[in-house]
């Protein structure tokens, strides 16, 4: 992995989102004055089939800690050729932070849009993800 592949995005298909848990306090969340929204994430792979798996994790507080709105989604994708995303260092496999904040950010993108609609439908109105860097999460979750 000396020389960064390229990422084509014809190469990244995302099979399948998984919603593993979604809870929502709507009242308290409409009294909430700005809820405060952490991410986490987790990373799995399958080399041989060339498949990665984000699990992402959205938590909605409020200023006394209590949870108002949790949203954990899986997104599934195969990366052709993937092999040229990594290198193995004791035989695990370090992905290209490229390529990996690639996927983070389409996986953020769409849970902005799976959320959106979820508040959206409980009658919580315009509330939308900031846009964030993948990159500055990766470095954050190191």
């Amino acid at each position: 992995m000396e020389k960064t592949p390229k990422i084509v995005p014809e190469e990244i298909h995302l099979l399948k989102i998984d919603v593993v848990k979604s809870e929502l306090n709507s009242i308290a969340f409409k009294q909430a004055k700005e809820p405060k929204v952490d991410i986490a994430h987790k990373l799995l792979h399958n080399l041989k089939d060339e498949m990665l798996k984000i699990e992402l994790v959205f938590s909605f507080k409020n200023k006394q800690e209590e949870q108002l709105m949790l949203l954990q989604t899986d997104y599934h994708f195969k990366i052709e050729k993937i092999h040229q995303f990594y290198k193995l260092n004791d035989e695990k496999p370090i992905f290209s932070g490229v390529l990996v904040a690639t996927i983070l950010g389409i996986a953020i993108s769409t849970s902005r849009g799976i959320l959106f609609e979820k508040l959206e439908s409980s009658g919580i109105k315009n509330i939308i993800i900031p846009v964030i860097s993948p990159q500055k999460i990766l470095i954050k979750s190191h």
